[in-house]
């Protein structure tokens, strides 16, 4: 399992609201859910989809929780999270729609809630996930162009996988009020958002990526790294245990980053070494992430002696014949950090400051980079 600052996080709070749990090399072993709360204070750092999965839950325990963060969680957008958990029953208390904020125990009554304007799918799978524990069963009315659609789909998929009672038709999903009976075992798929920046690495350098122990397809709606890499020239070569990557760049692209926008700090690396200039599209909420995504790409991109230009939701890049090595800021922001890693793999003298933050989502993403001797002295 995957040991990174957010999962310790999402631990942590589960944890604080009751839940018994092992871990251990071989795996995550939990013996009771969420119900006795052990600790009414939890901390989320800067990790978004922990606070919007963890916060409909302390409805579900006997006592309230207060969520804060650090200073960049308190200025995402929360507005629809917290009107859902209303329209439910949920009682919140916080300011301005944000956090920190309290939730309180009672009951969730279920029945039917409507999304029109959602800036990210992870309300949906929060409340998926949730709908078990309610009084009535839950319909969810979906809005069209939802972003990160994938991550529902993975939701549902997953869900069905465990016997889950849930449906997905069109725009509509349903989800019974029934107690899973907790009887699972479940091996998680690699994170294919990691395995972009090798995909980005292996086409920048001419060279062949071999990433093992992953298979092909995905629930995971970042697997379309492959098929723009196959756009580009690339070849993808796909084994029982694992995937081969090879070639080179011969052609730029045009993009939706709609449904994948954890992709967008990679595919705007891989668009400043294309033969033409490439179009990311879809990637206003970027905006609103660890970092304002669009202006950290953007400065990274500038400082390098890149050529970049954001209008209309269309992020695009315009690729140079040279680049320059600089000092570039992280944002605090793992994916910008890897992201202009795996460009000073083709850039020299490309430093990157603050280079713990990676530990967000892949804390061995230095070793695997084979710089960690460099990072250990500030670089």
């Amino acid at each position: 399992m995957l040991q990174s600052q957010d999962t310790a996080i999402t631990l942590t709070a589960l944890a604080a609201m009751g839940m018994k749990a092992e871990q251990n090399d071989a795996g995550l072993f939990c013996s009771a859910p969420i119900g006795t709360v052990q600790q009414e204070k939890v901390f989320l750092g800067n990790s978004g989809s922990s606070a919007r999965f963890l916060l409909p839950l302390p409805a579900f325990t006997d006592r309230p929780v207060h969520f804060y963060g650090d200073e960049r969680l308190h200025q995402r957008p929360f507005a629809d999270m917290f009107g859902a958990l209303s329209a439910l029953g949920i009682k919140v208390e916080g300011q301005d729609y944000a956090l920190p904020a309290t939730v309180f125990p009672g009951s969730v009554r279920g029945g039917e809630i409507r999304f029109r304007d959602l800036p990210s799918s992870q309300i949906v799978t929060a409340l998926m996930m949730a709908g078990l524990w309610m009084e009535k069963d839950l319909t969810i009315r979906l809005q069209e162009n939802i972003p990160s659609l994938p991550y529902i789909d993975m939701t549902y998929h997953l869900m069905r996988h465990l016997n889950l009672p849930v449906n997905h038709l069109d725009d509509c999903i349903e989800v019974k009020a029934q107690m899973p009976d907790f009887e699972w075992d479940f091996t998680v798929e690699k994170d294919l958002s990691a395995a972009s920046y090798w995909v980005v690495y292996a086409l920048i350098n001419r060279c062949r990526v071999t990433l093992s122990n992953l298979t092909l397809p995905s629930l995971q709606g970042d697997e379309k790294i492959f098929a723009i890499a196959e756009k580009t020239g690339a070849r993808v070569m796909l084994f029982q245990d694992r995937v081969e990557i090879e070639g080179w760049i011969s052609r730029g692209f045009s993009v939706n980053c709609k449904d994948t926008p954890d992709l967008v700090p990679a595919l705007a690396v891989l668009g400043m070494f294309t033969p033409t200039a490439v179009e990311l599209h879809g990637v206003e909420n970027l905006r609103f992430k660890e970092s304002d995504r669009i202006a950290a790409i953007q400065h990274n991109i500038h400082l390098l002696g890149g050529r970049s230009e954001y209008h209309r939701d269309c992020l695009k890049i315009y690729p140079q014949k040279r680049y320059r090595g600089n000092l570039l800021s992280s944002f605090n922001d793992h994916r910008i950090a890897m992201s202009f890693a795996v460009a000073g793999t083709r850039i020299p003298e490309v430093v990157i400051e603050n280079p713990d933050c990676v530990g967000k989502s892949y804390p061995g993403f230095w070793d695997d980079l084979g710089l960690w001797e460099d990072v250990e002295r500030g670089a």
